[in-house]
């Protein structure tokens, strides 16, 4: 048996006082009224082995929880933060890249087993209905073989409600959901989302430039979850092409092409503090962080400063707890 080493006992060791905090506020959660949010990924892009995990966040309140994108490590995430699996009701896909959809089938699978009867609600641009079926087709030989073997009771029915448009999205019970086009080429469409709950208000802005449809969306509301990039650093890391390799990606574009992908599609710091400032949230969190190493929170926050928001401002990380 393999003895774990002194590092990984003391990281483990250090580990358990923010597990401990998560814990307590999703027990807060469960209290009527009460709203929590949970950031389970922060990383912007798709590449594995990194110090965060992809795009994700789950609110929980009145005991249910709705999760919003499923990049690497949501399911996992969602464990370690004490939430109970069986408890979502909802999935919300901002857009079809692979930090933010590519664990959708494993979370409804692992969802299912840990006794998930409910049905499940999917929220998402298309062709999302064609990528759920795709999903539940190649998960079906291993339920079918676990309804045999052990008796587990059949998944419920997942309902697909593709969004193509901004404007209201759902509403149950005392939760309101509205969507808006975001600017993400060549992706569309992409979607964010606002969140109406009797005690809070929460909108994610997706993958976006920094555009007045998410100023509109989040107009009011009390947080603002937006991606941002730090641009100094992101341009030394665009040159550190070892360091992308050692981050789970063997990617070697053109680099003048991959900077105008991130200029045409993605937010500097100093352009979600505009959105954010002409929106009039309460707290602005930035996720989707690029880079997520060499940044510290000052620089994150005068950059955001310097587009004009003075309200509170929260650089995210992986089991925060907003």
């Amino acid at each position: 048996m393999t003895t774990p080493s002194r590092r990984a006992l003391v990281k483990a060791a250090a580990a358990l006082p923010a597990l401990a905090a998560v814990s307590a506020a999703v027990a807060k959660a469960a209290e009527p009224g009460a709203t929590r949010l949970i950031l389970l990924g922060t990383l912007g892009g798709p590449s594995v082995g990194r110090p965060r995990y992809m795009t994700s966040s789950v609110m929980l309140h009145g005991g249910s929880a709705h999760v919003l994108d499923c990049g690497y490590g949501v399911t996992e995430q969602l464990v370690r933060a004490g939430v109970k699996l069986q408890d979502i009701r909802d999935i919300f896909i901002t857009h079809h890249h692979p930090d933010h959809n590519i664990e959708l089938g494993t979370l409804i699978y692992f969802a299912w087993y840990a006794g998930l009867t409910a049905p499940l609600n999917l929220y998402g641009p298309p062709p999302l209905r064609r990528i759920t079926a795709d999903y539940l087709k190649a998960l079906k030989p291993d339920v079918d073989i676990w309804l045999d073997d052990i008796g587990h009771s059949p998944l419920g029915p997942v309902k697909v409600h593709e969004v193509s448009a901004a404007g209201p999205v759902m509403a149950s019970g005392d939760m309101k959901v509205r969507s808006a086009i975001v600017n993400h080429p060549p992706v569309a469409p992409a979607l964010g989302y606002r969140f109406d709950f009797p005690d809070r208000s929460i909108a994610f802005s997706g993958d976006t430039t920094p555009v007045e449809s998410v100023a509109r969306l989040a107009k009011g509301a009390d947080v603002l979850v937006h991606e941002a990039m730090y641009m100094p650093a992101m341009k030394a890391e665009l040159e550190d092409v070892a360091n992308r390799q050692a981050g789970g990606s063997a990617i070697e574009a053109d680099r003048d092409k991959l900077w105008a992908h991130l200029m045409r599609s993605h937010s500097p710091a100093e352009g979600v503090g505009r959105i954010a400032a002409e929106a009039g949230v309460k707290t602005l969190v930035l996720y989707h962080l690029v880079p997520i190493t060499g940044v510290t929170d000052d620089q994150w926050k005068t950059a955001v400063r310097s587009g004009g928001f003075k309200g509170e401002i929260i650089v995210g990380q992986d089991l925060m707890v907003i």
